[in-house]
């Protein structure tokens, strides 16, 4: 069948993690997609703010945009067309136990990142990171919910925090992402939104809005908060830099984002191109930048 909409994730899908915009291949295939009347969804853990800087992707213009991990969904100009915000009682969860131990935490709200704990552990992280559209203000006040409330959270836990966590407040039913390396301590990255949400349910808020089955589909990713856009799609991709969980939901595995595999991916659905394949070459780990 022809499909009508891919959606990609951003880091390390779409953009190699640490570069400034998508290498020139991609630009090229995605803007010769949408030529061809196919729709371009970027589908990010990103919220809108991290994502709409002047020409962070290189000349390519995004018809819609999933963010914050499903919860999110905008057009091109940022108006949101489905949402899922957090409660009250799900974010003074994260708050109280992420005050309790120290532990660096964020919301994702439609203006900014808003760092409610650890705001200068984790402007550190976005600074040696150095990737566009990553950074976040000091919301240690704890007042901006006061407008509205975020879509999504962002923390850093340690080994054995995350059980701690579903212990006290595991009836909330939050999800968490895991995304991103592992820090030298053990720590992890997480990315949290509300129970039931995740990229894929972003995907079927879309393609309801637009009058398109899910089988009509194509999403690729690399990681964890990839999997349920990978598994909802009519046809999910896995780039061949990515967790063996993304890959055990995919239907396939393409090739590596630092050799273009989803320009190549392009290629063969939408023109007839050569199978889009990993090669055999070993780039080591995509998230490099975050490890060290």
């Amino acid at each position: 069948m022809q499909y009508k909409i891919l959606a990609s994730d951003y880091d390390n899908t779409l953009v190699p993690f640490g570069e400034s915009q998508p290498r020139p291949a991609m630009v090229k295939a995605v803007k010769k997609l949408q030529a061809a009347g196919g729709k371009f969804v970027l589908s990010t853990g990103r919220s809108w703010p991290a994502i709409n800087r002047k020409g962070q992707l290189g000349g390519i213009r995004f018809d819609y945009a999933i963010t914050c991990n499903g919860a999110c969904v905008v057009d091109k100009n940022g108006a949101i067309v489905a949402e899922h915000p957090m409660t009250n009682e799900e974010m003074y969860a994260l708050v109280d136990f992420c005050e309790d131990y120290n532990y660096p935490l964020q919301f994702d709200f439609k203006d900014a990142y808003y760092a409610y704990c650890e705001y200068d552990i984790l402007h550190k992280y976005y600074e040696q990171m150095n990737s566009v559209g990553l950074d976040c203000v000091d919301g240690e006040d704890q007042d901006r919910h006061l407008i509205d409330m975020p879509h999504a959270a962002f923390c850093i836990f340690p080994e054995g925090a995350l059980e701690r966590f579903h212990e006290k407040y595991g009836h909330l039913g939050l999800h968490f992402m895991q995304v991103g390396g592992q820090l030298p301590d053990g720590s992890h990255f997480y990315d949290i939104v509300r129970g039931g949400i995740d990229k894929g349910a972003g995907l079927a808020d879309l393609c309801e809005k637009m009058g398109l089955s899910l089988a009509e589909a194509v999403a690729t990713g690399d990681s964890a908060n990839d999997v349920g856009m990978l598994k909802a799609a009519g046809l999910g991709c896995c780039m061949s830099n990515g967790t063996d969980e993304a890959k055990a939901a995919a239907d396939r595995v393409i090739g590596d984002v630092r050799e273009d595999g989803l320009a190549a991916l392009i290629e063969e659905l939408w023109f007839d191109g050569p199978k889009a394949e990993p090669s055999d070459r070993s780039f080591g780990s995509a998230w490099e930048t975050m490890e060290r």
